[in-house]
């Protein structure tokens, strides 16, 4: 349940980081959908990809990879530019090569007046996110991956290719959003 508020209070947050025109997104991550479905019944291209797609979701205007970011792109074409890409509480899963990895991919996925909207948690997160899958009010899944991400590695990570344009904290600091747009 409180899984679900966090979910939901994240991509409110992401979404006020949209830019004004979009005709295409991608989310890293996209798992249920959830992200999505958020768009409604549009006609622009909502594409994804998750190592564990559970989405039901289906559209003509839409494409889902099952596998990693960004090597699940190697042999699945995409249909880019988008003029968002979304990273919300994904970052942290991933390793540093695979973030430099995924840089480059990003910004060749990007329109020109593209972004793409990172969320990462604090570090501390990681505390209670464990003390709340012991009082069992969250789902404990993926929770073995993260390592203590430092999100102000973030910049570094990804400035070969992206550039900050923002950034906030949000859900009473525990929980950052960054905004990025290609070099």
């Amino acid at each position: 349940m409180i899984d679900k508020i966090l979910r939901q209070w994240r991509v409110s947050a992401a979404f006020e980081a949209l830019p004004i025109e979009v005709n295409g997104v991608f989310d890293i991550g996209c798992d249920d959908s959830y992200l999505l479905n958020y768009f409604g019944n549009c006609k622009m291209c909502l594409d994804g990809c998750d190592p564990r797609l559970t989405a039901d979701y289906s559209s003509p205007n839409s494409k889902l990879f099952r596998g990693f970011f960004p090597s699940v792109l190697e042999y699945n074409e995409h249909r880019g530019p988008y003029d968002a890409i979304f990273a919300l509480a994904v970052f942290e899963h991933f390793s540093e090569k695979d973030l430099i990895d995924s840089s480059r991919k990003i910004a060749e996925m990007l329109s020109d007046n593209g972004q793409l909207i990172v969320t990462v948690p604090h570090p501390f997160v990681d505390k209670i996110l464990d003390l709340l899958v012991v009082l069992k009010l969250i789902d404990g899944q993926a929770l073995d991956e993260h390592h203590g991400f430092d999100p102000n590695s973030l910049v570094t990570l990804l400035s070969k290719h992206l550039q900050l344009k923002s950034r906030k904290t949000f859900q009473f600091g525990l929980n950052n959003l960054f905004v990025f747009k290609k070099i």
